[in-house]
């Protein structure tokens, strides 16, 4: 799932930055910030999963009815996976609560270099290159063997309305060392400044010691912790108990405890996924893996729906996102006794039984899966 959701956004960032001469170094390093945004999402799933396919291996291969028959009661054999699940959750309140803020920061503030600046100095003879939203380049030619530019011309525009035109024979055009200064270096040209007022100026100059470097540097992202999605656990904490808070309290408190309950949610996945496993014992596996990514879906939908009307102040988030939690908690809980106490009739098995025959009357109506035209 992960190498999925990396490919889809990798094909987007390459669309957008496509006019920006963004390297390919650069679009790596922004997939890298991405990582921990799509490992998050695909952290509960992955838990889920891997607690569903050895449950139902056990199931299908009769070791999970060997171990009742031992006297192994279904919630003595759930220890290890509520110990595998808490420590998912720990770990998933270190990457929701630290590891998730600090790269999605670094993502905007590398995706606004990128887009500010992510030329690289170089210039396609006879076409016009957009740097920035003031400034605009066109060279007739490039010298390949010292990088030399002939038939140069410059337009510049100011905030003030004044614009400037200038023309060369030849000139250099390249980045400083720490790519924050554009440095344009021109022979033999002539320079025209128009002033909003309808008044001309003209500058010409011979030699390279009459050449005036263009500099633009690049501007400055802002700090993090504007957002609340760039604040970590104890920032959010610490902004809530501020008299005088970053953002509005109803967000933070929308934000800080979405991550509580997500981190928590990990330890409950195990008791939903072992019921669906031992369905599978008597359906197919995908319908079990259906039904579990539809609830898994639902229930983030759900956070996320809560989280919203929390920040435009309908609801309290904090009861919500708990409540939510609750009735997940609940639901698992009651599927996972009456497994328990009915190994022979899971709670799943009316509903995988009715998607089983659904998808496979589906399955018949679609024309590969029937038989050749007589």
């Amino acid at each position: 799932m992960l190498p999925a959701l990396l490919m889809e956004r990798l094909l987007r960032l390459f669309d957008l930055l496509a006019g920006a001469g963004g390297s390919a170094s650069s679009i790596v390093r922004l997939l890298l910030y991405l990582v921990p945004h799509y490992l998050g999402l695909a952290f509960p799933a992955a838990l889920f999963l891997a607690v569903y396919v050895v449950v139902a291996r056990l199931s299908q291969d009769h070791e999970l009815d060997g171990l009742q028959a031992a006297g192994f009661s279904l919630t003595r054999l759930s220890r290890p996976f509520l110990a595998v699940g808490l420590g998912c959750g720990l770990l998933a309140l270190g990457l929701y609560g630290y590891v998730q803020p600090l790269s999605r920061y670094a993502y905007r503030a590398a995706f606004h270099a990128l887009t500010n600046a992510g030329w690289n100095a170089t210039l396609v003879p006879g076409e016009f290159l957009q740097i920035g939203h003031r400034l605009t380049v066109r060279a007739d030619r490039r010298d390949p063997a010292d990088g030399t530019l002939h038939g140069i011309f410059l337009q510049q525009r100011d905030e003030d309305g004044r614009e400037v035109l200038t023309t060369a024979v030849t000139g250099r055009l390249l980045l400083s060392d720490d790519e924050t200064e554009l440095l344009l270096e021109l022979d033999e040209g002539q320079q025209i400044t128009l002033l909003p007022d309808g008044q001309a100026s003209t500058l010409r100059f011979a030699g390279s010691d009459l050449s005036r470097p263009f500099t633009r540097r690049l501007p400055i992202f802002r700090l993090r912790g504007t957002d609340e999605r760039e604040m970590t656990i104890a920032e959010l904490w610490a902004g809530r108990q501020s008299p005088d808070p970053p953002r509005d309290r109803t967000r933070l408190d929308g934000e800080l405890h979405g991550r509580l309950v997500r981190s928590a949610s990990m330890l409950v996945l195990p008791l939903l996924a072992m019921p669906l496993g031992l369905a599978a014992k008597r359906s197919r596996r995908s319908v079990g893996i259906l039904l579990g990514a539809v609830i898994l879906m639902l229930y983030q939908q759900a956070l996320q729906l809560i989280e919203s009307l929390g920040d435009i102040g309908r609801i309290d988030p904090r009861l919500g996102l708990w409540a939510a939690l609750l009735l997940l908690t609940g639901f698992a809980i009651a599927v996972f006794r009456h497994s328990d106490r009915h190994p022979e009739e899971g709670a799943f098995d009316g509903v995988i039984a009715w998607l089983d025959r659904a998808a496979a009357t589906i399955a018949g109506w679609l024309p590969w899966h029937r038989g050749p035209a007589v």
